[in-house]
């Protein structure tokens, strides 16, 4: 962090892209800030970590249910066509 000797006195001294990313927080996004600065940089590590891991999770789960979902589906389908194709063979039905 920047000690307060050689923080900018003033808002021009900052870079033009610095500036507008400044103008355009939220105050939430500000006090978000404030939190993040406050952190090591070791935590700040492990936070970004424990996010990726969780996003990783979270695809995972979603396409392990695509997959059950799929499976019995495709399971159903399969089922009927062999129910129709044993008919079929055996004749159809006898009127």
């Amino acid at each position: 962090m920047l000690e307060p000797k050689n923080a900018p006195e003033k808002l021009q001294e900052l870079p033009e892209a610095t500036r507008k990313f400044l103008a355009g927080l939220r105050p939430d996004e500000v006090e978000a800030l404030k939190v993040v600065v406050a952190q090591s940089a070791d935590d700040i590590k492990v936070w970004f970590k424990m996010v990726r891991d969780i996003r990783t999770v979270g695809r995972f789960g979603y396409w392990l249910v695509v997959t059950v979902v799929s499976i019995f589906i495709g399971t159903v389908v399969l089922y009927e066509y062999i129910l129709k194709a044993w008919g079929f063979l055996k004749g159809g039905p006898s009127q």
